[in-house]
């Protein structure tokens, strides 16, 4: 497997991303390097790894067909890697793309795992630091009352891992048509008397509707209910995919393909159509679509590598997952209660309501 080392120019120390600059540094001779001089520097290595790595899976595909054996490798398959450092073989699983070496502790990123098809279009980087996502995290565990007082303790920071996640987006224009039967109730009072009058329309509605940015995960092993929940992320500061963005972080490739995920996307494209089209019937009490109809006139998808913060606890027998938006900040995790702290707060509201209790009956002696 071709491995990459983003090294600094002049001290050759281990290149990271620096959220906080939005530049590459060097933690040893403090040198920080745009976007534009990393890429021209190593444009001609990151070109070079990826045919290798092209040439290497056709020889390996030949050779399986050859032999006549197929490829039944999945993508929780350990695979073998020699970190350009320290010369240590890594284990990693088949869909990562970019990793530290055990070792060493340097930045390495495995070039061939996003490339020719497999090349994401686009990047979101990191704007928070790992301290500003510890932050984040601290301040959270600040609001919470019952949270145990030795969970969050200076130990787990070390455990947040930078990752960049992939998604699918998808843009579509569409030419939608609808038919409703839409109803206005008026409701009015003479003397003692009510009446309700309920009017029936049927109504017509068609249009070119523009619907983008609706996505969906491109990796099969992960928590879709936390990662989803740390949505959206701003797609005006994405960038053109630069395996550089990588160091220093984790990266997964996609084991998601199109054909995967398209049914679900269209059926969540469709209920968007549907909402702008009912949209426009916002002045009927109560609408009831009869039939819809759409053509799909224009597609795009967009393969987006997203950052995020994340972490796993493991407190007293149970496993807590959190994830924080590596761009906005944005928090998600479920934490841990104290039941102390609850059985506290239960005994102070029983003494309080058996005071009041007293002092009630007392008035009325």
């Amino acid at each position: 497997m071709a491995t990459i080392n983003y090294k600094c120019p002049n001290c050759g120390g281990p290149l990271k991303f620096n959220p906080d600059k939005q530049k590459f540094s060097c933690e040893y001779c403090m040198s920080d390097f745009d976007e534009k001089t990393i890429q021209d520097l190593y444009a001609e290595q990151e070109a070079k790894e990826s045919r290798a790595d092209r040439e290497e899976q056709r020889a390996k595909e030949k050779a399986e067909k050859t032999s006549g054996q197929e490829n039944t490798a999945s993508e929780e398959d350990a695979v073998v890697y020699t970190c350009p450092s320290c010369g240590a073989e890594v284990v990693t699983t088949a869909s990562t793309a970019a990793t530290t070496c055990f070792y060493c502790q340097n930045p390495v990123v495995l070039g061939g795992r996003l490339s020719g098809e497999f090349k994401p279009d686009r990047v979101v980087p990191f704007a928070l630091s790992k301290d500003s996502a510890t932050k984040k995290f601290m301040e959270m565990c600040g609001k919470k009352w019952f949270l145990p007082k030795d969970f969050a303790s200076e130990k787990q920071f070390d455990k947040f891992n930078g990752v960049y996640f992939p998604y699918w987006y998808v843009d579509e224009q569409k030419q939608a048509s609808m038919v409703a039967k839409g109803e206005k109730i008026r409701t009015w009072t003479v003397g003692r008397k009510h009446y309700t009058e309920t009017s029936t329309y049927r109504l017509y509605r068609t249009g070119d509707l523009v619907i983008k940015n609706v996505f969906e995960r491109a990796l099969k092993n992960n928590d879709r209910e936390m990662l989803q929940c740390v949505h959206p992320f701003d797609l005006k500061k994405a960038q053109d995919f630069a395996m550089s963005y990588l160091s220093g972080f984790q990266a997964e490739k996609r084991d998601l393909e199109k054909t995967d995920v398209s049914q679900e996307v269209e059926q969540r494209i469709q209920e968007y159509a549907k909402d702008l089209l009912q949209e426009t019937m916002s002045e009927y009490t109560a609408i009831r679509t009869e039939n819809y109809n759409d053509k799909t006139e224009l597609e795009s998808w967009n393969y987006t590598l997203l950052p995020v913060w994340i972490t796993t606890y493991k407190y007293g027998d149970k496993i807590f997952p959190y994830a924080i938006n590596g761009q906005t900040g944005k928090t998600f995790g479920k934490l841990p209660v104290s039941k102390g702290k609850l059985a506290l707060l239960f005994a102070i509201v029983t003494v309080a309501v058996f005071i009041l209790g007293v002092l009630g009956g007392m008035l009325f002696l």
